[in-house]
């Protein structure tokens, strides 16, 4: 901890142990300190200055995590400290920014060994990844236990807007408030925008003023209990895009959004009463407890003699409408093709409208309280009085406005920009080819309509295939949430309810933190700890790490990056899940070996050398199996495996191995559910109504991989291990040829 704590040695420290190097600590002065208070020493170690031993105590990882994170438990004392005089520290320099390709070791230093600065207010400085305290937070600071802080405004004026002090006391609408009507615009957390807002385009087309409101309820929040948004990476997200809008709308309209704080219906109601509107607008939500408060709010608000009009500006296309033709084969009942032939059968999406050229502002604006009051975002307060700004580092990585949001996305589609080089650069894990517009998508920030117009214009399906499908991806995850409300904790192939997970605690949070020992892994999670984001690819590596080589529970999964993502969808997150963890309605049929998915998706070791910078010396021939390197190569690169070093052994040894176990549990659980299995040996599922052109409330077959299918009572061969193997090497390709070739026969036997 003593040396950890000079960022001076930190780029050095993160390249090398302490004994591999002499340090120069001769313009360093100790000065003594008792140090009654210090823990245990855990970690000896000895350095030497110009030969010269000086004895340092090493507190353990754990216990530096429990004593700084959160003021979990009593935190060190300044007088416990070893106290340092060091010269002034040099200016910091340019921070890599995502996907440049640098090993960026001074941005992710400290992963190898998380430690407390002295120096609190470094925005910067690491933070040590605890699972267990920071999923609590929220609810012991929402409860009063801990305290917090307010996330700092941003550069720009984005910051948390004050109003005033308290905010007023209710009161009604004038005569003449009344008589001009006017319509309230009802903001919700995913509709963040101006450019193609048929929101606010509606309203701008009615007579009378236009007043904003974005009301928030902690209590309906907390009733989603894990799915929560207040406390999360997302919260923190849409704190700032709230206050981004707000300041854009006073800047271009000079109007402005009121934050509320309680019941949604009930603020809904009292700022109706207040500004006299007529009319409420919104846009349609499709999570299941968002659509059902609009239920409740409009009859709420027709028995107030008000209207609520519901705009579909979320997605491309109205999902309630799209109905699957599963008469003719296009595809297994949830998979792409053949929602996106439903979709395309509706014709395009409208062209987006858009931004308002005025809106009329009101004679008296509604109050509101300040953003700070909503609590989305809360920041922990040491018992020193110094915040834990955990989102700095995010907030570092991205500029969350609606105008960001628009420029990335061109800057993307541009001549040379990522679209162009999407199909070949897009499995890289430093991001080149991405468009890193997830967060903006997530939050309404930027309009789907006007990415497919613009898409489109630019050469769509003609320049990259796959990038012209990923909204509708979108849609399909959207549409499954419709269809299948409980997808985010349970399984859409219901019975999958009773496999069996390992309850393995220590590899759960191994895997949170990064330290599963496969480098691809460790450095998406403490890419995505820092940032809040990792690239797609890499999302699927970590997720085939936890269930199929640790076989735990892909809800597990769902609510870490719930939690951790700025871009935290409910529906395409609870889709990504399920489909790893094989109880969604297109089961992954291919499986990835961390090591060998590391050389390709980070072929020359930019990224995991950014993010392990513990590893950054290794040759790259090492760097993604650092558990092949010579004895002399570890030890020249600084590196030492296992308890006690530098670097973790491997969490799972035997990649084989852990993808049988996982298999087996799925296959016994498959062989207790038989009446779910078809002759062919695929699951069964019933169809949801309203699904399908003319099958719904029939049990129908989806896909099921080959390994998993089980005929007459018994896997389907004897040789569901040797496909095992062969999807770990690569060799679902021909399979998967195979496999659609035998489809449509399949298909026409067992549901004609």
């Amino acid at each position: 901890l003593f040396c950890l704590t000079m960022r001076r040695w930190g780029r050095k420290l993160a390249a090398a142990e302490p004994r591999a190097a002499p340090i120069d600590l001769s313009d360093v002065v100790a000065c003594s300190s008792s140090s009654a208070a210090l823990p245990p020493c855990k970690q000896p170690r000895v350095l030497e200055s110009e030969g010269v031993p000086i004895d340092v105590e090493f507190i353990s990882v754990q216990e530096c995590a429990r004593q700084a994170y959160y003021g979990d438990e009593q935190p060190l004392s300044e007088a416990a400290l070893v106290q340092l005089a060091v010269p002034q520290p040099r200016p910091r320099p340019p921070q890599p920014q995502q996907g440049e390709g640098r090993s960026g070791a001074g941005v992710a230093r400290g992963f190898g060994q998380p430690t407390r600065r002295r120096d609190a207010s470094d925005p910067l400085a690491f933070i040590p990844i605890v699972p267990r305290v920071t999923l609590a937070f929220e609810r012991e600071a929402a409860a009063g236990r801990k305290a917090f802080a307010n996330p700092p405004a941003l550069r720009g004026g984005g910051g948390s807007r004050p109003s005033g002090g308290e905010a007023a006391p209710p009161r009604s609408a004038t005569a003449s408030e009344r008589a001009a009507g006017g319509t309230l615009v009802w903001l919700r957390h995913f509709d963040l925008r101006i450019t193609d807002s048929l929101a606010l385009a509606r309203a701008a087309g009615r007579p009378g003023p236009v007043h904003l409101v974005f009301p928030w309820s902690p209590e309906e929040d907390d009733a989603q209990g894990p799915w929560r948004l207040a406390g999360t990476a997302a919260g923190l997200w849409l704190h700032h895009a709230l206050a981004s809008l707000d300041r854009d709308l006073r800047e271009r309209y000079d109007v402005s959004v009121a934050f509320r704080v309680g019941g949604t219906v009930a603020s809904l109601l009292q700022a109706a009463a207040e500004c006299g509107a007529d009319e409420v607008v919104t846009c349609r939500a499709f999570e299941p407890a968002a659509a059902a408060l609009e239920r409740e709010a409009a009859v709420a608000l027709s028995a107030a003699g008000l209207r609520l009009v519901c705009v579909q500006s979320l997605l491309l296309t109205d999902i309630e409408k799209v109905r699957v033709d599963m008469g003719s084969w296009k595809g297994h009942f949830g998979t792409l093709t053949p929602f996106h032939s439903a979709c395309m059968a509706q014709g395009e999406p409208p062209r987006p409208v858009p931004e308002p050229p005025r809106l009329t502002r009101a004679s008296r604006p509604m109050q509101g309280v300040p953003l700070d009051e909503l609590g989305l975002a809360k920041l922990p307060v040491r018992a020193d009085g110094s915040v834990l700004d955990w989102g700095a580092r995010i907030l570092a990585g991205w500029e969350i406005s609606e105008t960001a949001a628009l420029a990335t996305w061109r800057r993307f589609l541009a001549p040379g920009g990522g679209f162009a080089q999407y199909e070949k650069a897009r499995n890289l894990a430093n991001a080149s080819g991405v468009a890193r517009i997830s967060p903006y998508l997530r939050f309404g920030m930027l309009s789907p309509r006007t990415m497919y117009w613009e898409m489109k214009a630019a050469g769509g399906r003609h320049v990259s295939i796959t990038f012209w499908r990923r909204l509708v991806w979108r849609d399909l995850a959207y549409w499954q949430l419709l269809h299948f409300p409980l997808m985010q904790d349970r399984p859409i192939r219901a019975h999958y309810a009773g496999q069996v997970w390992s309850s393995d605690r220590a590899a759960l949070d191994g895997w949170r933190r990064g330290q599963t020992g496969y480098p691809l892994v460790d450095a998406g999670m403490r890419e995505l700890w820092a940032t809040g984001w990792m690239p797609q690819n890499v999302r699927m590596a970590v997720a085939v790490m936890l269930c199929e080589l640790l076989n735990i529970s892909w809800v597990e999964g769902e609510r870490w990056f719930h939690h951790t993502l700025v871009d935290a969808d409910p529906a395409i997150n609870a889709m990504m899940w399920q489909n790893a963890g094989k109880s969604g309605l297109d089961q992954w049929n291919f499986t990835m070996h961390p090591a060998r998915a590391g050389k390709t998706q980070d072929p020359g070791g930019e990224y995991t050398r950014r993010w392990c910078p513990e590893l950054a010396r290794l040759p790259t021939k090492y760097l993604h199996s650092p558990w092949e390197a010579p004895e002399d190569v570890l030890r020249s690169s600084g590196v030492r495996l296992g308890p006690g070093g530098s670097y973790p052994h491997r969490v799972v040894k035997d990649i084989s191995a852990g993808i049988r176990q996982s298999g087996d549990a799925i296959r016994a659980q498959r062989a207790r559910s038989l009446e779910w299995n078809d002759g062919g040996g695929y699951d069964l599922i019933v169809l949801p109504r309203g699904s399908t052109v003319g099958h719904d409330g029939l049990r129908f077959r989806v896909f099921t991989k080959p390994e998993f299918r089980i005929i007459g009572g018994r896997p389907r061969d004897a040789a569901w291990q040797a496909a095992d193997e062969d999807r770990e090497n690569g060799g679902q390709q021909q399979q998967q040829q195979q496999e659609q070739q035998e489809q449509p026969r399949r298909w026409a036997q067992t549901n004609q």
